[in-house]
């Protein structure tokens, strides 16, 4: 057997898992659009919405009246907002609107960054499930409606919760269909019972589930929070699963320019070595595979040999099991939000972030990009295989 068609063999077989694993994502993300889950009798719940704001003078009055305009009974909620030390009239324009809202309360930040702010909200709160809001997000009048049907159904521990990035020309859709895929692997691992990635942005937990982990005690990364809160939870015995319904879902502005959209991205990939287990190596194989496939394809065309229609085939059947499965993703977390997707368009996002996703995933241990006036804390490389 010649070497290019054991490497076309061995390709072929990752392949073949990395299709199974996504069409099972699909799969899952496809029985939750059938199934129509709707909450029992039991007792409403009462939710604390936390809102950490740090500078959001721009957005913070928008959500805010998002959430007063919720469906769900206005004596079982409250919305914490706690400003992160900000510099701007963030502050200013909560205290105007809890004059008309009494079920709002500002408060200080115990700390400082985004763990510290949702410890002080949590320790607060009157709520037995939380659900964490950013500040820059908008959302609909039935989310608060949605996801306490969903607990009341399954009584979970925390809850991976939809996060639809809107964003228009190349760098937009671009970010568009990167945050489609990243959302169906949310949301699918949930529903498989491999829980692997959750969003800040849009998260809801138990105020118990959050005390029995300890909550952030003893992490010193200042991002992943979502990440590391859904691993520490999971550890700890607690029932996680996804909620893909679009009333649950919060709006995001994708990025505005590639600078941005650059440090965003290595702000995420630091957090993403929190994840640990199948789905973590999944993840760097979903990076590398298509590496590998077009070194292997580059240099073994012109040597392929006596099994050069067989090595061929294999190769081809190879690249259509990297791509097909993750078309077929995008298109159904785009489709359950109305909006279609281009599979062309798709393609080219795909390669797109073929291209830069590993570059950012290497050398994010070793930079802390700036957020909001501060360096951002990522786990360096010395402790991406410590325990939380």
């Amino acid at each position: 057997m010649s070497t290019c068609l054991l490497i076309a063999l061995i390709l072929f077989a990752i392949g073949l898992v990395f299709a199974a694993v996504i069409g099972g994502w699909t799969h899952a993300i496809r029985q939750t659009e059938a199934s129509g889950e709707r909450g029992g009798n039991e007792a409403v719940p009462f939710i604390s919405v936390i809102v950490p704001a740090r500078d959001e003078e721009a957005g913070i009055a928008g959500i805010l009246q998002d959430l007063y305009a919720q469906d769900h009974p206005r004596d079982r909620m409250e919305v914490i907002v706690v400003d992160d030390q900000s510099t701007d009239r963030t502050s200013t324009i909560v205290q105007e609107m809890i004059a008309r809202w009494p079920r709002l309360r500002l408060l200080p930040n115990n700390g400082a960054g985004k763990k510290a702010a949702i410890t002080t909200a949590v320790e607060a709160a009157k709520g037995e499930l939380i659900v964490l809001t950013d500040a820059d997000v908008r959302c609909g009048p039935r989310r608060l409606a949605s996801i306490a049907e969903h607990w009341q159904m399954k009584q979970s521990a925390l809850i991976v919760l939809p996060v639809w990035t809107t964003g228009s020309g190349i760098l937009g859709g671009l970010q568009v269909d990167e945050q489609a895929a990243l959302l169906g692997m949310a949301i699918g691992t949930s529903g498989s019972g491999s829980p692997a990635l959750a969003y800040g942005a849009n998260l809801a937990f138990t105020k118990a589930a959050f005390v029995a982990a300890n909550g952030y005690e003893g992490d010193r990364s200042s991002s992943g929070d979502d990440v590391f809160l859904l691993q520490r939870i999971k550890h700890n015995g607690g029932t996680v699963t996804g909620h893909f319904d679009p009333d649950a879902a919060v709006i995001a502005q994708a990025m505005n320019g590639l600078g941005p959209m650059i440090q965003q991205r290595l702000r995420w990939a630091g957090k993403m070595h929190g994840v640990r287990g199948g789905s973590n190596l999944l993840g760097s194989m979903a990076l590398l595979y298509p590496w590998g496939l077009l070194i292997t394809s580059i240099t073994c065309a012109p040597r392929i040999g006596d099994h050069a229609l067989f090595t061929t085939s294999l190769l081809f059947a190879a690249w259509c099991m990297w791509i097909v499965p993750v078309l077929m993703l995008v298109r159904s977390v785009r489709t359950r939000f109305g909006q279609p997707a281009s599979l062309m368009g798709t393609l080219v996002s795909m390669i797109a972030f073929t291209g830069y996703a590993p570059v950012i995933a290497m050398v994010s241990p070793f930079l802390r990009p700036l957020w909001k006036g501060r360096r951002v804390r990522t786990r360096g490389p010395h402790e991406l295989f410590r325990e939380i």
